[in-house]
């Protein structure tokens, strides 16, 4: 009988030490963000910027007296310096991984998201940077609107009318040519026109009171994938449709009414 307990608590310390790991290794694992982390990424932009200081070659060992920096690395080193213990699956590590799905034409075939990245001969200096300014959007904006328990990236939601409406509510909001902004920018609150990605936050804030993305501009992401001859082009999707000079505005039209029939029949289907 005293083996047998023996044996017991053996399993039972096994079974405990590889659901720690599991949790430990989740590539979708989404931990709480604080304000520290939007200084790590403002501390990983200095350290690496200029073309000069960008390791092409990373291999995700960081070298304590290294002058260049990969991506992976200096996400590393900013959040040493800011004085945080670094996690493989931190924070601010994990909204970059989230980051690159949204904006890598190729990460389907990466298998480590910052790494391949970083070291895709299509990924210029420009993109690296371009990561930084959409990882502390989406740092702030979860900071902003904390959801405890939100879904990760990859768990695809289901379509709500809540989502149908706020598809309708960004066609409202570009309801003229006036009101489209070709130049994507930064999106302010008291705008007068607005690039798609930021006619997408106006409405989600009007409509359900977060800025957190919805099923509305995912399957928006899935309909330029789907539909345009340059997605191959696009770093990102919203933006780069957005600002590609061979969409016209009849285009963004054709499209949100075909995002919002898309919708809609997720919401009947139900």
């Amino acid at each position: 009988m005293k083996q047998a307990r023996l044996v017991l608590s053996f399993l039972a310390t096994l079974l405990s030490a590889f659901l720690l790991h599991s949790q430990a290794d989740d590539p979708n694992a989404r931990p709480a963000v604080t304000q520290a982390d939007i200084e790590i990424v403002r501390r990983a932009a200095q350290i690496l910027n200029s073309p000069q200081k960008w390791n092409r070659a990373d291999n995700r060992v960081c070298p304590r007296d290294a002058k260049t920096f990969s991506l992976y690395c200096a996400l590393e080193r900013a959040t040493e310096e800011v004085g945080r213990k670094f996690e493989h699956r931190g924070a601010a590590m994990q909204e970059a991984r989230f980051v690159i799905e949204e904006i890598a034409p190729n990460t389907n075939r990466y298998n480590h998201r910052l790494m391949d990245y970083n070291n895709d001969p299509q990924t210029t200096f420009a993109d690296i940077q371009g990561v930084f300014w959409l990882l502390e959007k989406h740092i702030a904006m979860r900071l902003a609107n904390p959801q405890p328990g939100a879904a990760t990236p990859a768990t695809k939601a289901s379509v709500s009318k809540t989502d149908l409406q706020v598809a309708k509510r960004v066609r409202e909001i570009l309801d003229s040519p006036a009101k489209w902004n070709r130049a994507d920018g930064e999106c302010h609150a008291d705008a007068k026109s607005f690039a798609l990605i930021c006619a997408f936050e106006k409405a989600q804030k009007e409509v359900s009171g977060t800025s957190e993305d919805g099923a509305a501009i995912r399957e928006a992401r899935a309909l330029i994938s789907e539909l345009d001859p340059n997605r191959s082009k696009y770093k990102n999707r919203l933006v780069d449709y957005n600002a590609d000079p061979a969409v016209t505005f009849a285009d963004l039209q054709k499209f949100l009414r075909q995002l919002e029939d898309r919708l809609a029949a997720g919401v009947v289907a139900k």
